[in-house]
């Protein structure tokens, strides 16, 4: 048991919430080793042959489901459900806001990397949509993916994002996209893809943990991050398969890496641009706030502020969009 863990009942996950200033260490194992555990189960089948890889369309939506069961398994159970998800929304004003920033995030860095791509020489899409069928293709693909991303959302974004707060923004946003990325590879060798490419998916992966956290960071609720995820896996992608054809591997990795610091760049400057915004009561980017963890004794139970301190997933990959041919992998939170 942790420092202050003795809760009332016995039961190591059923407790009530006082202030702590340190992540609980069992409660975060217990999470990651839940959400791993069922991923792996869904997706060795089909990494092995044993079912057919046409099940991952069923296999990835039900794996996103698993941070989201792991949140529920560990979290503390006396506090409202939605708080301790992190989908409780303190302003809507704000998160309307955040929800601006995401929009012209996930779009902004695939053009940019575009852009990138056309001045080092890489050839059009053969067989890009047309304008009109990404328009019609795109929203119906966003909604989708978000109905998706708020199991991965509630568990990465939600859950997680708040009992690592302690630890400052940076740390705890990019070890949830370790996490995150671990997470992801079941998926990745059910995908079948090859060494380059699997770096790729999970480096991406990492590199955007950082702005779905702040995107949860500035608004103080995991819907912010359920956005930008649902975007990652549908504007993303339509841009970055649509207007570039394939790319020699220096080009690739020029692409990758430009991206990879895009993502980290943008994130940064959301917190930057958006730390005023954060709803009352919450904390300012990067702050250490403290977290709700056990009571060591009955009736010791401290007012918990509502707003969310960080911001996932995405089941990323879990978009099931599989790579291009053109070696360029593109990641599905």
């Amino acid at each position: 048991m942790s420092r202050t863990d003795a809760s009332p009942s016995g039961s190591p996950f059923s407790s009530t919430p006082v202030l702590s200033s340190t992540p609980d260490l069992r409660r975060v194992l217990a999470f990651l080793g839940i959400a791993l555990a069922v991923t792996t189960a869904l997706s060795l089948p089909v990494a092995t042959g044993l079912i057919p890889e046409a099940a991952l369309g069923l296999v990835v939506p039900l794996a996103q489901l698993s941070p989201l069961l792991a949140a529920l398994v560990v979290r503390r159970r006396g506090e409202p459900l939605r708080r301790s998800l992190g989908l409780a929304i303190p302003s809507w004003r704000v998160l309307a806001i955040a929800s601006l920033a995401a929009i012209a995030a996930f779009v902004t860095v695939p053009l940019a990397r575009v852009l990138v791509g056309i001045g080092a020489g890489a050839p059009p899409a053969a067989e890009a949509l047309s304008v009109q069928a990404l328009l019609l293709a795109v929203p119906a693909v966003l909604v989708m993916q978000g109905l998706f991303a708020i199991g991965e959302e509630a568990g990465w974004r939600g859950w997680l994002h708040r009992e690592l707060s302690p630890l400052g923004f940076w740390p705890a946003a990019l070890l949830i996209g370790v996490a995150w990325a671990l997470w992801h590879a079941p998926i990745v060798l059910a995908l079948g893809l090859s060494p380059r490419e699997a770096v790729t998916y999970l480096g991406t992966i990492v590199a955007v943990a950082p702005l779905l956290s702040a995107l949860r960071q500035i608004s103080g609720t995991a819907w912010a991050a359920v956005l930008g995820h649902a975007l990652f896996n549908s504007a993303r992608v339509a841009i970055e398969q649509n207007v570039l054809g394939p790319v020699d591997p220096g080009t690739a990795w020029l692409l990758d890496l430009t991206s990879w610091a895009l993502w980290i760049a943008v994130a940064w400057m959301v917190l930057r641009i958006g730390g005023s915004l954060a709803p009352r009561g919450g904390t300012p980017p990067g702050g250490r706030p403290a977290r709700p963890t056990e009571a060591t004794a009955p009736g010791a139970v401290s007012p918990v502020s509502g707003a969310v301190t960080l911001v996932p997933g995405t089941v990323s990959p879990a978009s099931g969009a599989v790579p291009p041919a053109s070696g360029t992998a593109s990641a599905g939170a």
